[in-house]
Formats: C-alpha cells, sequence, structure tokens
C-alpha cells in the first residue's frame, strides 16, 4: 500500500506527459509512491509515452487505459477511485514538478497537522509560448496567498473562489471518498475538492515554488461556440447550487451573485438560439436568486423598459 499516490490525467500530452512523468520519478522520500496515469484516448502519441514509461517503472507506474473517451470529468474520478494512498497528489499530465522534496515536504505537514486535509504550495503559471511573462500565483493570488505559512479554512475558498494550483495540491484520501455522486456532472472539478476537502479539516499553506502550470491552447478551458457556452453555463449553475449547500449561510451571498450572473448570460443565450420559453425560466431565475430587494429592483428596470416602449 503506498502512501502517497500520485492521480495523473493526461490527454494529447505528447509533449508534456515525460517532463510530468520525470517530475515525480525525482521525487526523494522516506515512503512509497505509486503514479497512476489515466490516458484518456489521445488522438497522438501520449498512449504510446505512458506505455513506455510504465514498461520501464512497472513497479512504479499504473495505467488506466479506457477503450472509449471519458472525458475529463469521468477520467479525474475514475483515477481518483484507482489511488489507493494514504495521501493523493494532483498532476495533470501538461503540468511538472520542480523540487524533488515536494511529497515529502507537504506528507510532512500533513503528519504533523492532524487538522488539516491538504497542503498546498506556490506555483509558477507560464505560457508554453513564451508569448506572457510567468507569473507566481502569489503575485496573482496576493490577497490571500502570502509569503508565511498558514491555513485556510472553507469560508476562506467560499470568499475568494478558485487560487489554489492543482499541481500543488496533496491530500488525505479519507477526507474525499465517498466521494458525492453530482461532482461527476460538475464542471470545475478542482473547485468541487477543495470545497469537499475542507468539510472536516483546514488547508495548510507552503510559500516555496514546486510546480509549474502551463498554459497552452490545448489546456485552456474556454468556450467559444454559443451552445458550447450554454453547456458549460449549464454545468456552472448545477455545481454551484450544490456548493451552496456545503459552506456556511454566510457565504450563500457570493455563489447567488454568481448564479444571477449564470441565468442572466445563460437567458441571453437561449433566446439566440430561439429557446424563448427556456430564456425566459433562466430570466427568471435569475431575477429571484439574489433576494427581495435585488428582485424588486429587476422588476422595476422591466416595467420602466415595457413603459418607454409604450410611449416611444
Amino acid at each position: 500500500m503506498p502512501t502517497v499516490s500520485v492521480c495523473c490525467i493526461t490527454y494529447n500530452h505528447e509533449r508534456f506527459l515525460a517532463q510530468a512523468i520525470e517530475s515525480v520519478l525525482m521525487q526523494e522520500t522516506s515512503f512509497t509512491v505509486e503514479l497512476i496515469i489515466g490516458e484518456d484516448c489521445s488522438t497522438d502519441s501520449t498512449r504510446q509515452i505512458a506505455l513506455d514509461f510504465q514498461r520501464r517503472y512497472p513497479d512504479r507506474i499504473r495505467l488506466l487505459l479506457p477503450e472509449t473517451n471519458l472525458g475529463v470529468m469521468g477520467n479525474f474520478l475514475g483515477t481518483l477511485q484507482a489511488c489507493t494512498g494514504t495521501y493523493i497528489a494532483l498532476l495533470e499530465g501538461d503540468d511538472y514538478w520542480t523540487n524533488p522534496h515536494k511529497l515529502q515536504r507537504q506528507v510532512d505537514i500533513l503528519e504533523s497537522h492532524p487538522d488539516c486535509n491538504t497542503c498546498i504550495h506556490d506555483a509558477e503559471e507560464f505560457m508554453d509560448d513564451n508569448s506572457i511573462p510567468p507569473l507566481l500565483f502569489s503575485q496573482k493570488f496576493s490577497h490571500i496567498l502570502s509569503a508565511t505559512e498558514h491555513e485556510f479554512t472553507q469560508g476562506d475558498i467560499a470568499r475568494h473562489g478558485w487560487f489554489i494550483p492543482t499541481a500543488s495540491m496533496l491530500f488525505r484520501r479519507s477526507a474525499l471518498f465517498p466521494i458525492p455522486a453530482w461532482v461527476k456532472e460538475a464542471f470545475s472539478g478542482d473547485y468541487s475538492l477543495h470545497l469537499l476537502l475542507t468539510r472536516t479539516g483546514k488547508v495548510y499553506y507552503l510559500p516555496e515554488v514546486m510546480s509549474r502550470y502551463r498554459l497552452h491552447p490545448g489546456g485552456i478551458m474556454s468556450a467559444t461556440q454559443n451552445s458550447r457556452i450554454i453547456t458549460r453555463n449549464q454545468k456552472q449553475i448545477f455545481e454551484t447550487a450544490h456548493y451552496k449547500q456545503m459552506v456556511d449561510a454566510q457565504h450563500h451571498g457570493r455563489f447567488n451573485e454568481f448564479l444571477e450572473g449564470l441565468h442572466f448570460d445563460q437567458s441571453k443565450r437561449l433566446k439566440e438560439e430561439g429557446q424563448v420559453w427556456a430564456s425566459y425560466y433562466n430570466y427568471c431565475k435569475a431575477i429571484s436568486v439574489v433576494g427581495r430587494a435585488r428582485t424588486i429592483g429587476h422588476l422595476k428596470q422591466i416595467v420602466y423598459q415595457w413603459y418607454k416602449k409604450l410611449t416611444a
């Protein structure tokens, strides 16, 4: 039974995967580490690269090779389920670690801080084509990632949103499982994990840069077509409703405002697609989700716009 399982999902990462794998193999630890790679039917040579490494390191690397594409969340959850270690570390196939003592440092922290379920650290975000200068997460999120070690609660994550570098995460497996069924339909696996892991424990932050987060056209989550944005909005509306159920009521306002914006955007896009009734439904949800005062304000705007049309 390994102490740490490294959960690595990969798809069309032929240019990057070897670097990610090697950054795991270079880890110097006093405990056993297994690397679980979920290769999601890439259309390039990613699978062959994974197979080559597994043949060279059969005692350290285990592959999950589905016959059909599972999609990001299906692959992520399946690879997580296959991790058997006491702790799980995350590393996507296009990112990599830079410090050989990363895992040892993080396990030592969690061993000495039983009230913490997760340990994270600073990371560097960089553009693969060097079109923009690299940027540290502690610079990008300086309001929450300070220069000193400290702890976060679920309330901090609810207030500040996404700020945790994925490849910096190491957490207790027992704090996550069983994973709620709704997560499979979520849009953001990362943020869902952040809130789930902090249900019963805190996050410990190390201000050391020990990984690099790669941005490239194939890895940036984006949607350009209207229909794709509608699907994305639907998933975000779904997951945000579940986020509200996990956090204290004092943080519901932030998620309600996010829902308001999502429903307004969804209403506009559905109208463009000719889905009139669905558009009206989302508009009504938007004007009612935040609270009575905001609802009355929106209704006044509707009446005013209607009056302007009549008197024009």
